[in-house]
Order: structure tokens, then C-alpha cells, then sequence
């Protein structure tokens, strides 16, 4: 039982999403019969069928038509197939080999897996950078320029220095600046500008009513370029001529969201840095609206980060929220632990 659908829910949300998957169009409970999946009559599929509806997991786009997996569907099937992912012998063999392929160049090493990623896929792959790591941040300064305007400087291991003129939009007290200066070295000083750039709003957490923490957060906050990368990370993409054959891609606004998310690298950038930042070696999944990008929610995003060397970047994989999920998850997968066990 996951997710506290029963089994047989379970068993009925399975054999739907795999028959949409397949055949592209709502599915029936007459489908589901006749596809021999489930050993159990039309009605009572139907039945259970009118229960995951009203639960949110399905949906009718009009009242003679079949059923199609929600997003929270779509969480509640993928979330039980990720304790059993493989490719078979054969896949994998042929994933490794490729890998393998590609020898010790770190440009060819992650250019293979990227046009591995999408041809065992069959979604858009993306590889993001790779960039090396940003420098420390090792000393932060707020300087009174006058009545209303800061000075913030951050100082970098690499030896940059960094300046940003705030505007607080009212008066500034010494005492006040002093202990903001204070609050903000302490919770950035040791920090990369990458950490800092993904973690600032947690990092600056503050109870509300406390005059210096307000003034620190909203220094930060106001001067975040401070904390941005040297140039955003390079995207390649893979398999974008195949995947605008998809159904989904016959959709206006579904074109346009793609040709949003492909011109705009910065943003992309920032929300693979939230959504996957922490998965060397494993993957992260985000389902239509769980995407942070309005421009995401017509797809699914999987992604891994990874980390060679000096420099580190993302691999993803973009497709219709009807991707074929254990094929993909398990692929991404492999190539997240191929890259981790080459980072030893």
C-alpha cells in the first residue's frame, strides 16, 4: 500500500498511466480490461476509477471521455517504482560501454552521457555547464555611503572584491549597521557563492521586529548579485528534434513554455540550484507543478548534479509529464553514479 491507496487502487493507477504512456488518450475502464493487465471486470475497475478522482489522482477532461493521471497521479506511481529501477543486462551494458567510450576527457565524458541521456530516454537531455567552483566568500563589509545608502562588500577567497550600493529607503543608523555587519558575516563568511546564492532566504531567517537582522536581510537580498556566479552555466541540449514530435509539443503554449525555458539559462540555472543541488550521485524529480518555474509545469524535470574535478554541473532530463518514468529514472541514475564513482 502506497500513499494510502489500497492495492488494488494501486494495481488500477498502474495499468492507467502505463496505457496512457503507451497510447497517448484518456483511458477507459473497458481499455484497462481489455488490455489484460488486471484481472478484474470493467465495473469494478470503474468503480475504483470514480474513487481515484475523487481523491485527485485522476482526472476527466469531459464526462465521455477516459481518465488522465494528475500530477499527485502521477507522484503516487512514480513513488513506487523508485526502490526498483534497473535497466536491463543488455541496457545498462550498452550505457557503460558508451560511458566507457569516451575515455578520460572531461568535455567527451560529459557530452557522451548527454547524448546517452537522450537516446535511452527519449526525452530532452541537458547538460548544464560544466563551471568550476565558486570562490569563498571570506569577509563581508557594510559601509555608510550617507543617510540612506550602504556600501556592501564581500570579499572572496580568490581575492575579488565585490561592491554593491543599496538604497534601504530610510535612514541608517551606525549602531544599526554595525550589528547587521555582524549578523551577515557570521551566517556568509566559509560559504561558496554558489551555497549562498541557493541557501540566502533560509540563510537570513530572522524573527521579524529585530531592526539589525531586518536591515542584514534586506541588504542581502537587495544586493543577491553579489553572491552570482561568473556567467551562467553553458546548457547543451539533446533530443529536442525528437521530442517536438510528441504530441504534447502540437500544443501552442506547451512550444512556447519550451522555447522560454531553452532562452532562458539563468533562471533555469537557479532552479536546477534549488531542486537539485544536493543529489550528487542520485536524482531529483519534480512533476508538473512541482517544478519553481511556471514555464516547467507543462513537463517533468529529473536532474543530477555532479561534480569532477574542480567543476561541477547538472545533468536533466526534460519530457511530457507522460514520460516513460522508469526507463528515464533509471537511466539518469546510472549516469549520476557513473559520474559520482569517477569523482573518487
Amino acid at each position: 500500500m502506497r500513499h494510502g491507496a489500497s492495492d488494488r487502487e494501486q494495481q488500477v493507477l498502474d495499468a492507467l498511466i502505463k496505457l496512457y504512456i503507451e497510447r497517448r488518450e484518456p483511458v477507459s475502464s473497458r481499455m484497462i480490461e481489455e488490455s489484460g493487465r488486471l484481472s478484474i471486470k470493467s465495473a469494478s475497475i470503474r468503480s475504483v476509477m470514480h474513487e481515484l478522482e475523487k481523491r485527485g489522482l485522476l482526472t476527466q477532461p469531459h464526462s465521455s471521455a477516459g481518465r488522465l493521471p494528475t500530477d499527485e497521479g502521477y507522484r503516487v506511481y512514480v513513488d513506487g517504482l523508485i526502490s526498483d529501477l534497473d535497466l536491463d543486462r543488455d541496457q545498462a551494458a550498452e550505457v557503460e560501454h558508451a560511458l566507457h567510450e569516451a575515455g578520460e576527457d572531461l568535455h567527451e565524458i560529459l557530452h557522451a552521457t548527454v547524448r546517452v541521456l537522450g537516446r535511452f530516454s527519449q526525452n530532452i537531455a541537458i547538460l548544464a555547464g560544466p563551471r568550476e567552483f565558486a570562490s569563498r566568500i571570506v569577509g563581508v563589509d557594510l559601509y555608510q555611503r550617507d543617510t540612506n545608502n550602504v556600501l556592501v562588500a564581500i570579499q572572496l577567497e580568490s581575492g575579488a572584491t565585490r561592491t554593491e550600493l543599496v538604497d534601504t529607503g530610510r535612514e541608517v543608523r551606525a549602531e544599526t549597521l554595525l550589528a547587521a555587519n555582524s549578523f551577515l558575516a557570521e551566517r556568509l563568511m566559509g560559504r561558496t557563492l554558489d551555497d549562498t546564492r541557493r541557501d540566502l532566504q533560509d540563510l537570513l531567517q530572522t524573527d521579524s521586529g529585530d531592526p539589525e537582522k531586518d536591515m542584514a536581510h534586506n541588504l542581502a537580498l537587495s544586493g543577491r548579485s553579489l553572491f552570482d556566479p561568473e556567467g551562467t552555466l553553458h546548457l547543451t541540449f539533446e533530443g529536442v528534434s525528437e521530442a517536438l514530435d510528441q504530441p504534447e509539443f502540437g500544443d501552442p503554449a506547451r512550444l512556447k513554455a519550451l522555447l522560454e525555458l531553452i532562452s532562458s539559462a539563468e533562471r533555469f540555472e537557479l532552479a536546477l540550484d534549488q531542486f537539485a543541488g544536493q543529489t550528487r550521485g542520485e536524482v531529483a524529480l519534480a512533476i508538473g507543478q512541482e517544478n519553481a518555474l511556471p514555464s516547467l509545469h507543462p513537463f517533468s524535470l529529473l536532474a543530477t548534479r555532479f561534480e569532477l574535478g574542480e567543476k561541477y554541473g547538472y545533468l536533466a532530463l526534460l519530457g511530457p509529464r507522460r514520460m516513460r518514468y522508469a526507463r528515464s529514472l533509471a537511466v539518469i541514475r546510472l549516469i549520476a553514479r557513473h559520474l559520482d564513482r569517477l569523482s573518487v
